[in-house]
């Protein structure tokens, strides 16, 4: 055969030789497509590579694991790179890189607002987590991390000094209600003259509700109203369940209520994850209790709540979590549980401390430095505090999307209980500042933010009422303590 012309057969230079002499053209589609997959290859050794050398995480998998997803991905990049060899796509590949290479720089040190804003909820998101900090560390240099990391320290920094006033439970509107056909209770024009008196009692109670879903309700489930109002309890906020068809005036499904011990369940929306608000109404019956074991292991809230009589429990303390492997035995900060001092590793400059106090069982919020109240019964530290004397709080940067859990009071002394579903793609989670005004509307006056993330969970009746965000502990992680809301 005569000697090859590459242009006369249309392979031109991206052609490949054949056994017999001639060429097999090559698609710049191909080219692609084995550059992209050699850069995405190479981006997830990088990765493999730093789990298995650093402190840090970016996601959970034994070493066995990382060591074999490193040789696999290692033969991938070897076969990937011969690809490219032979297809001879090294420009097309250093211009993909270069693409890559902008887009990088420009993700992490562009100071375009909406850059900044996703790059500080990334770095943010990933560092209040103790088992992923890696998504952060890993692809951001220190520098931008500690930018984002010290802003958060100024935050709390930025709250010192700011406390509850020791008077602020004297106005006039605040009435804690000790028997719903109390006279001083909360009156409302409920447009129903015709209501009897237990039903007026009822809805004053659960003030929240929207009658005309709720007599609708009742009107298809008779079962629910058969001892009369004062005995109403419908629970339906199991998560194999929807929820029932109540509504309350803002629109918020119930999931559940419970007349004979004054609690009422809500689904609440929380920037479009799912979050879960219980408002109990009598403060006397809320405890922090610990778990059983201590110092030596935490427990599940829901085995808090029951060995206490409890019928919903929440997240309470942090817990000593290093690598985030921590069994829940070494309280952070402070704590008091009814009446008892645990007491870990105290927590840095701008942390608060959250007291329940004296008889009528009020929440105050404090700095973790001020001595301890002699009135104080039940206490826990963490930050940042979301509400201080009706005032919604400047959170500083916790603006990260992850599962959240607030615990706090209104006007009227009723507990408000918060927990945000997270890390999933249905529910993302939520930041502090839209848990904080999910209380407001609640007309929440003083609210902590508790120990959010995997340890967020909420228990009522027997079972979790929010999804852990790790599947495999679907009661949630072992806890020190648990705020715990006795029942009858």
């Amino acid at each position: 055969m005569g000697k090859f012309n590459g242009n006369a057969q249309g392979g031109g230079r991206f052609a490949a030789v054949r056994g017999d002499g001639s060429r097999k053209r090559c698609s710049a589609g191909k080219q692609i497509l084995f550059s992209v997959l050699l850069l995405m290859d190479l981006f997830l050794l990088y990765t493999i590579i730093m789990q298995l050398t650093h402190r840090q995480k970016a996601f959970e998998a034994s070493q066995t694991v990382n060591i074999a997803l490193l040789a696999v991905l290692a033969l991938g990049a070897a076969a990937l790179i011969w690809a490219v060899i032979r297809s001879k796509a090294w420009k097309r590949l250093l211009c993909l890189f270069l693409i890559f290479a902008i887009c990088y720089v420009t993700a992490v040190f562009s100071d375009l607002p909406l850059i900044k804003e996703y790059r500080e909820r990334w770095i943010s998101t990933a560092w209040s987590t103790m088992r992923h900090q890696g998504l952060a560390t890993y692809y951001f240099p220190p520098s931008v991390v500690q930018e984002v990391t010290e802003r958060e320290a100024k935050g709390r920094d930025a709250q010192v000094g700011d406390n509850t006033v020791d008077d602020f439970n004297a106005d006039a509107d605040v009435h804690i209600w000790t028997d719903p056909t109390d006279s001083n209770a909360p009156t409302m024009d409920t447009g129903f003259e015709e209501l009897d008196a237990e039903q007026k009692a009822f809805y004053a109670l659960f003030y929240e509700l929207d009658i005309d879903s709720a007599e609708a309700y009742f009107q298809a489930h008779p079962e629910a109203l058969a001892n009369g109002y004062g005995s109403v309890d419908i629970n339906e906020s199991s998560l194999k369940k929807d929820g029932t068809d109540i509504y309350t005036r803002l629109g918020e499904k119930v999931l559940a209520i419970d007349t004979r011990n004054q609690v009422l369940l809500l689904e609440v929306d929380c920037d479009g994850s799912r979050g879960v608000l219980a408002i109990a109404k009598l403060p006397s019956r809320l405890h922090l209790y610990p778990a059983s074991n201590l110092p030596y292991r935490g427990e599940t809230a829901g085995v808090i709540a029951k060995r206490n009589g409890g019928i919903l429990a929440l997240t309470g303390s942090g817990f000593e979590d290093e690598g985030g492997v921590g069994n829940g035995g070494q309280v952070c900060g402070y704590a008091m549980c009814d009446g008892k001092e645990y007491k870990g590793t105290p927590f840095k400059w701008g942390y608060k401390r959250l007291e329940m106090r004296g008889d009528k069982h009020w929440f105050y919020i404090t700095d973790t430095f001020d001595p301890v109240n002699k009135e104080t019964t039940d206490a826990m530290e963490f930050s940042p505090a979301l509400l201080i004397n009706g005032k919604k709080l400047d959170p500083g940067i916790w603006t990260s999307q992850n599962p959240r859990a607030c615990i706090g009071q209104s006007k009227r002394g009723e507990i408000l209980m918060l927990a945000v579903e997270g890390r999933t793609l249905a529910s993302p989670g939520c930041s502090v500042t839209v848990c904080a005004e999910v209380l407001l509307r609640h007309d929440g006056i003083t609210a902590m933010n508790c120990d959010g993330g995997t340890t967020a969970i909420m228990w009522y009746k027997g079972e979790p009422v929010m999804r852990c965000s790790n599947a495999a502990i679907p009661e949630g992680r072992h806890l020190p303590n648990a705020w715990v809301y006795v029942g009858e």
